[in-house]
């Protein structure tokens, strides 16, 4: 269970913070709560695989608020370019 956690704090992150980042880039709505969802995850394993380490610290707390803001920026980056590929229809 501990491994899935910091997925789920991001995919948080991703539908809280990605449909707010995604209207500020001129994104929009519903598809900017998918894209957070699924950004989200993304954005953890792309760090992961980045090799990003513990930015904010090693404490747990700044870890689960890392996962949170990665899934916040890469939410609202997905749900960007989701939003602009529906409205271009």
């Amino acid at each position: 269970m501990d491994a899935y956690i910091p997925l789920i704090v991001s995919a948080l992150g991703g539908t809280l913070l990605g449909p707010v980042v995604a209207r500020l880039l001129g994104g929009g709505g519903l598809v900017g709560v998918v894209g957070g969802v699924l950004g989200g995850v993304a954005a953890h394993y792309g760090a992961e695989a980045g090799g990003i380490g513990q930015l904010l610290g090693s404490s747990p707390m700044m870890v689960h608020l890392q996962n949170f803001i990665e899934g916040g920026i890469g939410g609202g980056v997905f749900g960007l370019l989701a939003g602009l590929a529906v409205k271009k229809r």
